[in-house]
């Protein structure tokens, strides 16, 4: 079930040779697929996942994503981490020519974090 539908994000900057991907959605191969299939028409490889939180219209196809494309997947909630990081409240994660900060916004779920991108602030 992905409500409303669901919302991937691809983040780089143009020519970079990686991207973030956050929310990577539910586990469809089909959806997964057509997501890894985008990273690399623009000439990208899947640095990391970012979760925004665990709900499985968000996190439920980050295992199989991250098998997919070897990228780590970073969460708040170690549970949904596959690799040795995390995301925590002032991280500040860097990939795909971009720096991403993590703010905490616990409410959705008590492991919900928006991601700010400081040069687009």
């Amino acid at each position: 079930m992905t409500l409303d539908g669901t919302n991937t994000w691809l983040i780089a900057e143009p020519g970079s040779s990686s991207a973030l991907v956050v929310d990577p959605g539910p586990d469809d191969e089909a959806h997964l697929r057509r997501v890894r299939d985008e990273v690399a028409a623009a000439g990208q490889r899947v640095a990391k996942i970012l979760l925004t939180h665990g709900h499985p219209d968000h996190a439920a196809g980050a295992a199989a994503f991250a098998a997919m494309t070897g990228a780590p997947v970073l969460a708040a909630d170690p549970a949904h981490r596959l690799g040795s990081e995390g995301l925590a409240p002032g991280d500040t994660v860097t990939a795909g020519g971009c720096e991403v900060r993590v703010v905490a916004t616990p409410g959705h779920t008590a492991d919900s974090v928006c991601l700010l991108l400081p040069a687009d602030a």
